[in-house]
Formats: structure tokens, sequence, C-alpha cells
């Protein structure tokens, strides 16, 4: 199970932010520190650096630390020592840095004119640990810092989102986690650089208000209308969708360099919409969101997906959307459980994630960002003051 951070530990850590700081910073002390504790902490057939069996050294970028072992060692150079390192330096460099868990061990190339120092693990972090942007206005936030090349999460830009490389983003969490508040938030920004936005909210509730107020189109039952005939409507927009699809990819033909301004279906509560529908529905559901997943990437169309969980069943059986996800944020509790569907074979253990509402971890899969699992916190802002003036402030940003 991951660490959580509570509420006061994360206020008291603060106070003495100029401490943190300053120790941080200093490359050699941090050493001795890593040092003396993995002496500690690290059995390994009572070998140690005092030993001259390993040493650690910080990158000179500051983007992680080395592990060096000096061969010969009598303990194997494998995963379950990578693991075993990255459990303990997990707890032991909070709050001073935020160690970015791998799914396998990373061996690195280290002293290759001394045979016996060659190779190294090496362990990335971030210099300190994320904090959550907290916006007092969020339309003048939007108007001065989202682009489509930059849709900021946390505060100093420790992950920022580039749209044009996410093809399709998925937010998960159990009830109360602050998923449609997230969610929110993200069309909001996307609102400030394109038109080309189509809302589903089968509860008729968040989503569906925020989209009116934008002026995006949304569907969403009606009065008297069961699941089964709403998700027909919402097959015949995706069937729309495609039918797009396949004339962009007409036009890619004959011009393989065409930008195309970029589609984006958000859909909310997705294990809702598919839940009480007919077989024949559901699974015409399924395809519809495989064809747009598998083809979506070349021709600009994304899928923006939010559910409680990303089993099977939200996708009608069709779990091939899934495996198109390069953009991943698992908010709530964060443990083996939660993760199976979007991060299967995933090690989460040791990741330090802060407690609360609108907590969890973010995984991208792409070129463009880090590809490590990060401790995420969503943005914080005040619905109500943003809902009188939404309208006003967007004409302005548009």
């Amino acid at each position: 199970m991951a660490f959580l951070m509570n509420k006061s530990q994360n206020q008291a850590t603060s106070a003495t932010s100029a401490d943190v700081v300053e120790f941080g910073k200093d490359k050699f002390e941090l050493e001795q520190f890593i040092l003396r504790n993995l002496n500690n902490a690290l059995d390994i057939n009572n070998e140690s650096s005092y030993l001259g069996s390993f040493n650690i050294k910080v990158a000179s970028n500051d983007t992680g630390f080395f592990y060096t072992p000096t061969l010969p060692v009598s303990y194997s150079l494998d995963s379950q020592l990578y693991f075993k390192i990255s459990a303990i330096c997990s707890g032991i460099l909070y709050p001073y840095k935020t160690l970015l868990p791998q799914n396998n061990a990373v061996f690195v190339p280290y002293d290759t004119t001394n045979e016996n120092q060659a190779r190294a693990f090496f362990f990335p972090w971030l210099d300190g640990i994320p904090t959550r942007l907290k916006l007092d206005n969020l339309a003048s936030f939007i108007k001065q810092n989202v682009s489509e090349n930059a849709l900021p999460i946390m505060s100093n830009n420790i992950c920022n989102i580039s749209m044009k490389s996410v093809t399709h983003l998925a937010v998960s969490g159990p009830s109360g986690s602050g998923k449609t508040h997230f969610l929110r938030y993200l069309i909001t920004c996307l609102k400030s650089f394109t038109n080309q936005i189509i809302c589903v909210d089968p509860k008729l509730s968040d989503i569906y208000l925020l989209s009116k107020e934008l002026g995006l189109e949304v569907l969403a039952p009606t009065h008297g209308e069961n699941l089964n005939s709403f998700l027909t409507v919402v097959n015949e927009t995706l069937s729309k969708i495609i039918r797009k699809i396949y004339e962009r990819g007409e036009i890619l033909l004959k011009e393989p360099n065409k930008r195309f301004e970029r589609i984006y279906i958000v859909i909310d509560e997705l294990l809702a919409l598919v839940q009480g529908s007919s077989k024949q529905s559901r699974e015409a559901f399924g395809q519809l969101l495989g064809t747009i997943a598998l083809l979506g990437r070349q021709t600009s169309i994304s899928l923006i997906l939010c559910s409680q969980r990303f089993d099977a069943t939200a996708f009608a059986g069709n779990t091939a959307v899934r495996e198109q996800i390069n953009c991943i944020f698992i908010l709530g509790e964060i443990n083996a459980n939660t993760c199976q569907f979007l991060l299967p074979n995933t090690n989460v253990d040791n990741i330090v994630v802060p407690s609360g509402i609108g907590t969890g971890i973010v995984k991208f899969t792409d070129s463009e960002h880090r590809t490590h699992i990060m401790p995420l916190l969503t943005p914080s802002y005040n619905i109500r003051k943003e809902e009188i003036t939404w309208r006003n402030i967007l004409t302005n940003i548009m």
C-alpha cells in the first residue's frame, strides 16, 4: 500500500521549508544521509559502504541518485535489490525529494574505465514534493497559463499536460475522491483553446451544467428517458465521430502532413452509462468506443473518460480502449487493487501519496512527459464564484 502524508504533516513541513530546501541542495550531505540509512536498513550479507561494497552519488543535474556496487559482491544485482533500496529511500528522502517508482530495475553505465564499477542502479526523483495548485480566480489563471501545449495540474510546473501529445485520458476514483471536480477543471481548460468538445453526462449533473454554461455540446438523459434509449443516442453520436475519423483518414492519404483541430469526447461516469442498458446497446457502445480509441490518434480525436473503475464492464468488454489510454489519473486510495485495471503489474507500494480529496497518482506513457508514476494533487478552485463568471470571462478568452 502507498505511503500517506496527512494534512498535519504537510503543515509541519511548510513551517520549516527553508531548512528543507537547504538540506536537499547539499549533494554531499544528501549522499551521506542516504549511505547511513542504507547501511542500517539494507541487509546484503553484512556488506556495507564501510567495507567498500557500494557507494551513493547524486546525479550532477539533481534528477536522482546512483547506487554503485564495487565488484565482487556477495549479493545479486537484481530487481529485488533495486526495489528494496527504493522502498527504504522513498520514506527517508521525504520531504526533500520525491522518489519516482519504477516497474523494473534501472541499470545505467557508470565508470566504464573500471570493470568493478562499470554499472549502477539509478533512482530518479523530483526535487521536493508536489504541491497543489490553489486558484483564487480560475478564469484568470487559465487565461494566463493554459494552452494546448501546457495544461498545468500541479504547482511549480511539476506536471503540465501537453494535450497535443495526450491521445486518450482516464480519470479513475471512488465516489467522493474529487473526480468530477477535476474533470470540471480539465473541461474548462480545454474550452480556452477549442470549442470541439462533446460531453456525455449520464447523471444529468455537474458536467451537464458546466457544458451548458460553457456553450458545449452535451448529451444527457431527458425526463422519462431510460438508460437504454440514452445509450442509443450516445452511440449515434459516436458513429458520427467515426465517420469523421474516416473522412480525416482519406484526407491524410492525399495530404500526409495535414493537421486537424482536435475533437474531445468527454464521458463522465462511464459505468453509469453502460449499466442497465441492453446487451446490444452495450456491445455497440464498446465497439464504437474501441474504434475511436484505436483510430483517433492519427486523426486528432481524443477520449477523456471518467469512471469509478475501469474494468471490462466499463468498456462493454472491449478492453482495447484501456490499452490506448496514455494519460492516467487515479484518485483516492492507492494500492494494487485500485490500480489493477489502469496500471496492471505496477508496484505502487512505495509511492508517498498525500491524503485527502483530490489526491492520488498520475502516469503518462508518451514521449513528451515524464513516464514515471508521480504523486498527484489536483487543483483547487472556487466553483460557486466561477459558475457566476465563466461565461463573461471565457468570452474574453476566446
